[in-house]
């Protein structure tokens, strides 16, 4: 399985469609990059990549899943 198939998998799976995916791939060219995304990753970051960047994503996507749970529990 690669990470495109695994990507599909969980998003499909009610059970665990809610974890934010990271796809972080040598597969650089804008056709990989949008069959990552179809797949439903939150983000899609080639190699060589800055550490910074990631770090900035992760903590994006984060945030805002915890800002939806908060919205939730609170209506």
């Amino acid at each position: 399985m690669d990470g495109f198939e695994f990507c599909q998998q969980i998003k499909s799976q009610i059970e665990t469609s809610h974890i934010p995916v990271i796809l972080l791939t040598a597969l650089s060219s804008a056709e990989n990059t949008e069959t990552g995304l179809g797949k439903g990753a939150d983000a899609y970051i080639t190699k060589p990549f800055d550490e910074n960047i990631l770090i900035a994503q992760i903590t994006n996507l984060l945030t805002q899943r915890k800002t939806l749970q908060d919205n939730f529990i609170h209506k």
